[in-house]
């Protein structure tokens, strides 16, 4: 275990190694060893930016004492700065998030810790991008068990804020983008799931105190969004705190805005400003039944994430059929979360271990209903298309990927326009059924986008083998792959028409069934 794993890490072909292959690996000095770490490495292994290139990412492994198997944590770690020397890997963990850490090890679990694309390795990092960085937590359990440790398949992704928000975009995702593991649940410890919603209060009024949640989101947000540069919104010492946050660590971004206000800053009332609420928006994680429980831990004097604003979020997961459920800790600030009942944390991972995974719907309106609340919604279709796009291994900001996101959307603008009679924002099932069908214009651009997507080899035709790859990363077996392969290509010919799918898309939407050539594209994403 302390040999190097192969390969000069600048020298691979990103297109060669899958996601997840460990490139290298190093001891950590002692320094940066959790209490109870047998092994404790610092690994780099391939990744997928979310510009679509491949990236290297870096992170650290431990695991305890012991023969094993061990079951695997996915630990994302909370905001630590958006430089290289901000990674964890290279400066340790904060202080409480090893205490986290140690007690995952002392209970008998082996952590997989991501650095996130863009710490330590080139590149830079999409803060609070989640679709960016969910295949950075999954993809470091893969290097984990390249590393040749005694690993269980079973695992879960934790994280705490930023990181938080991190594992539950992870865990709409897991069980598709990695199916050769087995994925049992999320715990997310003050998770930023409603940005927009924090931000408005944050910067709600004049005389309120910097959080340095507000910089660093300022700052990150230039990577997802070229085009938008908040410096310009705010004043000159607003624009050079932002400054900082993009190249300086958590402690002296926090040393900055101890004593500022949003007045300093010019950040009162920023949900306001010209682009700011598209791009906070953006950061939103979706409400969506997820197919593994999830845990949820909130503090009542948390002055970053408020306990109500995930409350809220818990109580929409419930709506949406989740298996989820709420630890608020009253007196909890921030930080002081990562210390609170750990041994809870841990029993609830040992149950959701020998939990069996819940069965996928079959049928009815429940297949298109991807949040399970009994409506048609905007977030149905964006869980659809982050879903398929990532089990595909299609990188979230790809052309492509983005190609098949706004075909989903106008797909439900379609539906929204039929079907919405009392113009809520929501479809409900009668509203649906008695409205049943989009028109082939509608349906256009997402098939087009499905397409571009199969085409693995770009030649410009899809053929039966490309179908199949996409249905075995949809986790469709074999034998019915090769009937839906059938089902769809009615023109006979081992080819895939933009004609043909727009009738399978169509045809779906009239009579959703897990049994209509269609559903893949809907209901075989539904947990």
């Amino acid at each position: 275990m302390g040999a190097q794993v192969a390969g000069e890490v600048d020298a691979v072909d990103p297109g060669v190694r899958p996601a997840g292959t460990p490139l290298d690996s190093e001891e950590l000095p002692d320094g940066l060893r959790p209490a109870g770490a047998a092994v404790a490495r610092r690994v780099r292994y391939q990744g997928v930016g979310y510009d679509g290139a491949g990236r290297v990412v870096s992170g650290s492994v431990f695991a305890p004492a012991g023969g094993g198997p061990w079951p695997v944590v996915a630990f994302a770690h909370g905001t630590t700065g958006l430089c290289d020397a901000a990674a964890p890997s290279r400066t340790g963990l904060t202080r409480r998030e090893r205490g986290l850490v140690e007690g995952w090890l002392a209970a008998g679990y082996a952590v997989a810790a991501t650095d996130y694309e863009g710490l330590s390795t080139p590149g830079p990092h999409p803060y609070l991008n989640g679709e960016a960085v969910a295949d950075d937590v999954v993809d470091a359990v893969r290097a984990a068990h390249g590393l040749g440790l005694p690993l269980r398949d079973q695992w879960l992704a934790v994280g705490f804020s930023q990181g938080g928000h991190a594992a539950l975009f992870a865990g709409l995702v897991a069980t598709r983008y990695a199916p050769e593991l087995d994925f049992r649940g999320t715990i997310a410890l003050a998770p930023p799931v409603h940005v927009p919603q924090i931000v408005a209060r944050q910067t709600a009024r004049d005389d309120d105190p910097v959080t340095v949640l507000v910089p660093f989101l300022l700052a990150g947000l230039r990577v997802s969004h070229p085009g938008f540069d908040a410096r310009r919104l705010l004043t000159e010492r607003g624009a050079e705190l932002v400054a900082l946050a993009e190249r300086g660590s958590l402690f002296e971004v926090y040393r900055a805005t101890s004593a500022l206000t949003n007045r300093d800053l010019g950040t009162t009332g920023l949900l306001g400003r010209p682009g700011v609420a598209e791009v906070l928006e953006a950061c939103r994680v979706p409400v969506a039944r997820l197919d593994r429980p999830v845990l949820l831990v909130a503090g009542g004097a948390d002055e970053v994430v408020p306990l109500d604003v995930v409350r809220s979020y818990a109580g929409e997961l419930h709506a949406a059929g989740a298996d989820v459920a709420l630890v608020a800790h009253e007196g909890a600030d921030h930080a002081g979360l990562l210390s609170a009942d750990v041994p809870a944390l841990t029993r609830w991972a040992d149950r959701a271990l020998d939990t069996a995974p819940a069965a996928p719907r079959t049928a009815g309106f429940g297949l298109l209903d991807a949040t399970g609340d009994g409506y048609l919604s905007l977030d149905d279709y964006e869980v659809f298309a982050l879903r398929l796009v990532q089990a595909f291994g299609e990188p979230p900001g790809s052309p492509r990927a983005r190609a098949v996101r706004e075909g989903y959307r106008a797909l439900w603008w379609a539906v929204a326009d039929r079907a919405d009679t009392d113009r809520d924002g929501r479809v409900g099932g009668a509203e649906f059924l008695g409205r049943l069908g989009v028109a082939e214009h509608e349906v256009l651009p997402l098939a087009e986008a499905v397409l571009a997507l199969l085409d693995a080899d770009r030649d410009g035709r899809v053929d039966d083998t490309e179908v199949r790859r996409l249905l075995r990363g949809c986790e469709v077996p074999e034998a019915e792959a090769a009937r839906v392969v059938a089902a769809l290509d009615t023109g006979g010919d081992g080819r895939l028409s933009v004609a043909e799918l727009v009738d399978a898309v169509r045809g779906f939407c009239r009579a959703p069934d897990a049994g209509h050539p269609g559903h893949w594209l809907f209901g075989r994403f539904r947990p």
